[in-house]
């Protein structure tokens, strides 16, 4: 059975996807990880190898983000791609059955 989430969705920020962009991980990947929280399961995400990620749970690849942004995004660009993955985390989220 997969896990359910407690409270709302993590919050995608600049730090998220700078993060992913200069991760030195094989093929690096942002995703939502469950963990334990108060009384249930606490999402949130991190940045980590596409390989030990279940599939399900990626967010967002480098490479991806690299096509949608280009090489070296400045932190407007960032910004104005927030919004976007954001929608994503949150469908995410909602289809768990929070």
């Amino acid at each position: 059975m997969e896990p359910t989430v407690d409270g709302p969705a993590p919050q995608v920020t600049a730090t998220d996807i700078r993060t992913l962009l200069d991760s030195s991980a094989e093929l690096p990947v942002l995703y939502i990880s469950y963990g334990p929280g108060d009384g249930g399961t606490e999402a949130e995400l991190d940045v980590w190898a596409t390989g030990l990620v279940d599939q399900p749970d990626i967010v967002l690849t480098r490479a991806t983000a690299l096509d949608l942004l280009g090489e070296d995004p400045n932190s407007e660009t960032i910004a104005g791609f927030l919004p976007e993955v954001q929608k994503t985390v949150d469908q995410m989220i909602s289809a768990r059955g929070m």
